[in-house]
């Protein structure tokens, strides 16, 4: 199935508006989506609401200064692959490099030629390698937890929707898995998709959603499921046993998409992407996976139990953990399960779960460039989780640690 091409974003923030015009002609005519603001707020505001690949951003401008639009856009995690080009009137040494220190990728001098601009455009692009997305569709664990309680970070179950190019990808599919599906049918209106889902482990918070995926009932769609067998049957006899008669009105029989399992044993090749897998530890058989997509990766480790947690601090198992490190080293997103705090551990040791604490320490040691802290608790309201990331931001002061740190929310959609 070919997937919908789309022109790459570009927003042009400069107070100009004579190069505005012609800059944003240009780059329109090199096949460009270009949009523009006038001042720094505005400008910021469009680059959050827009997400461009690129950004032009002059220095000198009303309201927010570019040097401060740059800073922005750096510490934003929902904006982590825009490469930002800065654009000025000012050329001395010391500007040039106070852009770059503060986050700059390239620094194009005014007045500048045309064709140049156009080929600096086309050069971050490069440089950003493919376009590899990353939505949240479910970031709960154990059961749904709808309500007013829940409506920042969300109440659906474990499901992560990766897209590059045609490509598409489920990362288990929880509740939240529905939500995808509706998206996708909207977007391809009604028309068959190919997706490739990997499924982490198959507990009820990680599967629940697949009977609800839309997509799977129409003809023509194909859905290739990977994961390992259980330990006393398929991959294929767990997904349909959920459907059967005495659990569900509708039968596995009734869908219409080509449907194929897959159990398993080393690496899967998607296109560009190379998808591999580490073992958690967790009660029963359960993985957790990395993606690699050209320079880009996403590590997914959901459902782990730190091994010097539940079985004592000893080199052994802070070998065993050292692994899952490794298997997330440099992961520009590393989606962690956090569910518990400090506080909360003893009380659950044994459940599986890690607490936010262990993410951190994790991802320090793996030197990832973003923590997304996942499968909250269902006891855990909105300001709950707004605290816990509060505590994490300040506990990675104290330590020096400098990765990115956000709660993930069911919507939210990042650009690496």
């Amino acid at each position: 199935m070919v997937g919908v091409s789309r022109m790459e974003k570009v927003v042009l923030v400069d107070d100009d508006a004579d190069v505005r015009r012609v800059a944003e002609f240009r780059l329109k005519a090199a096949g460009y989506d270009v949009m523009t603001a006038s001042d720094g707020e505005a400008g910021l505001q469009l680059i959050r609401a827009e997400r461009p690949r690129v950004v032009l951003l002059d220095l000198m401008m009303p309201k927010i200064h570019g040097y401060a639009v740059l800073q922005h856009i750096r510490s934003d995690p929902t904006l982590r692959g825009v490469r930002v080009i800065v654009t000025s009137a000012k050329t001395y040494a010391a500007d040039i490099q106070k852009a770059k220190d503060v986050g700059a990728d390239d620094y194009l001098a005014k007045p500048y030629d045309l064709n140049l601009l156009v080929e600096k455009v086309r050069a971050a692009l490069d440089a950003a390698g493919p376009r590899v997305t990353v939505r949240f569709w479910g970031t709960r664990g154990s059961i749904p937890t709808p309500g007013p309680r829940t409506i920042r970070y969300g109440g659906n179950t474990a499901c992560v929707e990766i897209r590059c190019g045609s490509m598409i990808m489920m990362l288990d599919c929880g509740t939240g898995a529905r939500e995808m599906g509706l998206a996708l049918q909207r977007e391809f209106e009604g028309r068959p998709v190919d997706v490739s889902v990997f499924v982490g482990h198959t507990h009820w918070d990680h599967i629940q959603g697949f009977p609800f995926f839309m997509p799977a009932y129409v003809p023509g769609t194909r859905l290739t499921i990977h994961s390992l067998r259980g330990s006393d049957k398929s991959l294929e006899k767990i997904f349909t046993g959920q459907m059967d008669s005495s659990y569900f009105p509708v039968t596995a029989s009734d869908l219409m998409a080509r449907l194929q399992f897959v159990e398993l044993d080393g690496t899967v090749k998607l296109g560009d992407a190379t998808v591999s897998h580490v073992y958690l530890n967790h009660p029963g058989m359960a993985i957790g996976f990395r993606i690699d997509i050209g320079k880009k990766s996403v590590v997914y480790i959901s459902d782990h139990e730190p091994y010097h947690r539940l079985s004592g601090d000893n080199e052994h198992n802070r070998k065993l953990d050292r692994e899952i490190d490794e298997f997330a080293r440099g992961a520009d997103l590393y989606i962690r399960e956090a569910q518990y705090t400090d506080e909360e551990y003893p009380g659950k040791r044994g459940w599986g779960h890690s607490t936010w604490s262990d993410a951190l320490e994790s991802a320090h040691e793996a030197n990832v460039n973003l923590l997304a802290l996942y499968h909250h608790d269902p006891m855990h309201d909105d300001d709950f989780i707004d605290r816990v990331v509060s505590e994490c931001r300040a506990a990675m002061q104290r330590r020096g640690m400098n990765f990115v740190c956000f709660a993930a929310a069911d919507n939210l959609e990042l650009t690496l």
